[in-house]
Order: structure tokens, then C-alpha cells, then sequence
């Protein structure tokens, strides 16, 4: 599903998607502003199956979205975060260590990461 640049989409349509759709494997909601760590929670527990996923420019992220990502999305392969500025080396840490498969992460611009999560 790809509904990048949708600025006013918020949670509640991302926890719709999780609920209806939970054999998705691919999603993009870059630029989606509004979207906040409740809708990324809902969708990684919703769809544990997800292999894809691109939150760049997802501003309001924190960590604990990244985390229960991670948690409850094992089979992930690529991951997007450019620009989601909140993340810190918490969020690359937990990627690292429940993520196996794990091929591509982006995290261009993503201020409060540090040396040690290279």
C-alpha cells in the first residue's frame, strides 16, 4: 500500500488499514506528517507480517513506534526513517536485534543518532 504524501492522514485511517488488511507486507507512508506512534503501533500489531515499511518524514516518531515495530515485525527486510528526527539509538538497537532479515535502513536525517548506531 502506498499512500505516501497524504499530509492529513492520521492515525485512525493507518489502524483501519491494520484491522482490515492484516496480511499486508509492503507500506508506505512517507510524508504522512500526522501520523504519530499510535497508528505505527496498531499497524505492527495488527500486521505482523510486514516486510516494508517507509515512514520517512513521519515527524511525530519516537522510538517506541520503531520498537514495537521491530517487536512484533520480525520478517522485515527494509526499512525507511529519513527525517524522523526523534529517533535515537534505541530505535536502531532494537532494528538490529530483533530484525534478522534486515537488508536496508534509512535514517538520512535522523538528528539524534550517534556513532554508536553504525
Amino acid at each position: 500500500v502506498n499512500l505516501t504524501g497524504f499530509p492529513r492522514l492520521g492515525d485512525a485511517a493507518v489502524m483501519a488499514l491494520a484491522e482490515g488488511c492484516p496480511e499486508l507486507i509492503s507500506v508506505d507512508f512517507a510524508f504522512c506528517a500526522q501520523l504519530t506512534d499510535d497508528g505505527v503501533v496498531a499497524l505492527a500489531k495488527g500486521c505482523p507480517g510486514l516486510d516494508s515499511v517507509d515512514f520517512s518524514e513521519c515527524v511525530e516518531l519516537t522510538d517506541a513506534a520503531v520498537m514495537t515495530l521491530a517487536e512484533q515485525c520480525p520478517k522485515l527486510e527494509t526499512v525507511g526513517f529519513t527525517g524522523c528526527r526523534m529517533l535515537t539509538d534505541d530505535a536502531v538497537e532494537s532494528l538490529a536485534e530483533q530484525c534478522p532479515m534486515l537488508r536496508f535502513v534509512d535514517l538520512n536525517g535522523c538528528a539524534e543518532l550517534t556513532d554508536a548506531a553504525a
